[in-house]
């Protein structure tokens, strides 16, 4: 056994019994003042780019951020809400800025953009390319702000950490009242805490989900065995296989389907009622807000019971087998497909495969990503031989080396699994490596951090 350092978060509702009108309007004023913040970072970057014309196709030009004290001087009222929310604020709009530099072709545009620029409503500008940071609206749901916690220490005058839960309740900056919360699950004995983000959700409930770092004890034996070079003990490794199915949720190499509920499917037609009222009524009006509510608490539903079930699958996994191997598939790329959307994201494969992997690594283990251009369906699992090309439709095919009827999804997921035990010593290296470093970069981090203060 060894002790190993893990990040999670726990999300407690605000008890109703509790709530203040005080507090109401302490959590509002900084959802509203971090959102104004972004919004104000999102226009003085639309002016900069007029100011240079730039029209797409290329990244963004090197910009040199305000400070947010510039917008306070602008906005006294920003001066009472959480200065690290609004600085988050800054971040966050940072974060959109890098997405949109690396992560986009800088050149497609929404759709949204495409239909105003058709109905002549709105010409086609950089506002309208895919990935660019959008102004955030109160309308859609955009109430939540991020608080970090700050310590005592020799470059400060803190008595005690500026972000508590003592009991079941929670301490803020500029809140010294506490919030009481629901709290179902205590953190852990020795839990520091990181940072908490408030939030409200279309039905009014305030949360807050407590980011921190905890150590626990895991089993040691895969990695004490990777790191020696140990076959022997890898060779008995109990692995499990998954290829990803639309239908299904996921087929595993022992032939058994996830058959995952789809609450998305289920729910549609509710959805689209409710929607279809909220369309007929006039826009911004005292029963439009009460409809919209409504169909955001349906949706809100959905995603929670998509959640609850994501969960309990990964958790039984982790618990059954030593290592898991999946297909490294991009899951974004996927939902784009016009026939594949509303699955892909009803499923939620993409979130399922980082919980999943979360569990594994609290085991002591690690969940084995299998390259996506891995012949996994096309190469037959009994000889090895592989055939040119599977259409979509085909479920089942015939091995032309060996004769064998192959089941399509049970087919990849055994190569997948045999895939993922081949490569698992040098794949859970690699990732131990890079867990080193990660530490690492965040102790330099860190050290530059205090550093700086004690020169200030």
């Amino acid at each position: 056994m060894e002790t190993g350092m893990f990040h999670k978060a726990e999300k407690y509702a605000v008890s109703k019994r509790a709530l203040t009108e005080e507090t109401s309007t302490f959590l509002m004023q900084n959802f509203g003042c971090s959102r104004k913040v972004y919004n104000l970072y999102t226009d003085w970057l639309y002016k900069r780019l007029e100011e240079a014309g730039y029209e797409g196709g290329n990244r963004l030009p090197q910009l040199k951020l305000p400070e947010v004290r510039e917008f306070k001087k602008a906005y006294p009222y920003l001066k009472e809400a959480d200065s690290l929310g609004l600085a988050n604020a800054k971040i966050a709009f940072e974060q959109a800025m890098k997405h949109f530099n690396e992560d986009c072709d800088h050149k497609t545009y929404t759709k949204t953009a495409l239909k105003r620029a058709k109905s002549g409503t709105e010409a086609l500008s950089f506002r309208g390319l895919t990935g660019m940071p959008k102004f955030h609206s109160r309308a859609h749901g955009d109430l939540s702000y991020t608080t970090n916690c700050q310590y005592p220490s020799e470059g400060n005058s803190l008595k005690q950490p500026t972000v508590r839960l003592e009991g079941n309740r929670l301490y803020l900056p500029k809140w010294k009242d506490g919030i009481e919360l629901i709290v179902h699950r205590p953190l852990p004995e020795g839990a520091k805490i990181g940072n908490v983000t408030m939030s409200m959700d279309p039905g009014g409930t305030f949360y807050a989900a407590v980011e921190y770092e905890y150590e626990k004890r895991r089993d040691a034996t895969l990695r004490d065995a990777v790191k020696a070079g140990d076959s022997e003990t890898l060779k008995d490794l109990k692995i499990l296989g998954l290829d990803y199915s639309q239908e299904a949720f996921y087929v595993d190499s022992e032939g058994r389907k996830a058959n995952y509920p789809h609450y998305y499917r289920e729910a549609e037609a509710k959805l689209a009622k409710e929607q279809r009222k909220l369309s007929r009524m006039e826009k911004g009006s005292k029963n439009w807000e009460k409809q919209l509510k409504k169909v955001q608490k349906t949706g809100k539903k959905i995603q929670n019971q998509r959640k609850d079930w994501i969960c309990k699958e990964a958790l039984k996994l982790s618990r059954k087998y030593d290592a898991v191997a999946v297909e490294d598939l991009d899951m974004r790329q996927m939902a784009m497909e016009a026939h594949l959307g509303k699955k892909a994201y009803d499923n939620g494969f993409g979130i399922f495969r980082t919980v999943l992997a979360h569990k594994l690594e609290e085991k002591g283990s690690v969940l084995v990503k299998v390259d996506r251009y891995y012949p996994s369906t096309k190469k037959c699992h009994c000889c090895g031989a592989c055939v040119s090309e599977i259409a979509l439709g085909v479920r089942e095919w015939i091995c032309p080396e060996c004769g064998t009827l192959l089941d399509r999804d049970e087919n990849a997921a055994i190569n997948i699994r045999d895939e993922g035990r081949r490569i698992f010593a040098e794949y859970f290296l690699k990732q131990m490596e890079e867990e080193e470093k990660t530490k690492m970069r965040a102790a330099v981090r860190s050290e530059y951090r205090h550093r700086k203060k004690k020169k200030e």
